[in-house]
């Protein structure tokens, strides 16, 4: 069975959201996970603020969850902010598990408090028919300074590996916010197929990032898969629709 499969961090407080938008809808896939997902619904908000509703009616997905990690204030409103999982096919059973923070009511902002901002992951279990189950993960990762290993990080990937080891037809994506090749992300590859790996020297849109930076030399956005899904096709479209660049895979399951 084909299914088509994207990721993106659709950047929800950016100026090109509705480029994100237009560009997910063109895909036509049968499950999208997006991290920076607002789910705010004042018609004054901009649309990335209001970006849940957006996408349930622009996507042609009828199954979602949406998982908030924090309440924070936008345009002079309390917004949920968090990541989605979007599915063609009916989502059967559904979990958050926060391993970064609990969920926090009244987040403050700010770029200072960004390291110690609630992390959690998602899991989906997607029902394909005929008995078939694909259990679909997502994630936004620890921030920091660098992309480089520290204990939150190293306790993340564990963390995730507790949660996938043993399950079948794992599909696991996310904005990890740590480099390739570091202990944290090595960790996953021992359980899961790394679909990108070696194969990008950033995963950021320059375009919408300072020239000179570590951005450009960072790949923080993944797709691993279990070994029992095969991987038909993968591409990192270059488009102005995010800081990050999208992830498109086909996959048969």
């Amino acid at each position: 069975m084909k299914i088509k499969f994207v990721h993106l961090n659709v950047w929800g407080n950016g100026v090109i959201f509705n480029k994100a938008v237009n560009f997910l809808v063109k895909q036509r896939a049968d499950i999208v996970n997006l991290q920076e997902v607002y789910d705010g619904h004042d018609p004054k908000l901009s649309p990335g603020f209001r970006g849940l509703d957006i996408f349930r009616k622009r996507l042609g997905l009828d199954y979602f969850f949406y998982a908030p990690t924090v309440n924070v204030k936008r345009e002079g409103a309390w917004v949920l902010e968090g990541t989605a999982i979007f599915s063609r096919w009916p989502i059967v059973c559904s979990v958050t598990s926060f391993y970064a923070k609990p969920y926090d009511n009244q987040y403050p902002g700010g770029f200072k408090n960004l390291p110690n901002k609630p992390r959690a992951l998602q899991q989906a279990i997607v029902d394909l028919g005929k008995n078939k189950l694909l259990n679909v993960f997502n994630t936004h990762g620890v921030w920091g300074l660098d992309g480089q290993d520290n204990a939150n990080r190293l306790r993340m990937s564990q963390f995730i590996i507790s949660q996938i080891k043993g399950q079948k037809k794992v599909i696991l994506s996310g904005d990890f916010n740590v480099n390739e090749g570091t202990r944290s992300i090595n960790n996953i590859n021992k359980h899961l197929v790394n679909v990108f790996k070696g194969e990008r020297q950033s995963s950021f849109n320059m375009k919408r990032k300072p020239v000179d930076s570590g951005y450009k030399s960072a790949v923080v956005d993944f797709v691993f898969t279990g070994k029992d899904i095969k991987v038909l096709k993968h591409q990192m479209p270059d488009v102005d629709v995010s800081d990050h660049y999208p992830l498109v895979c086909v996959f048969d399951v």
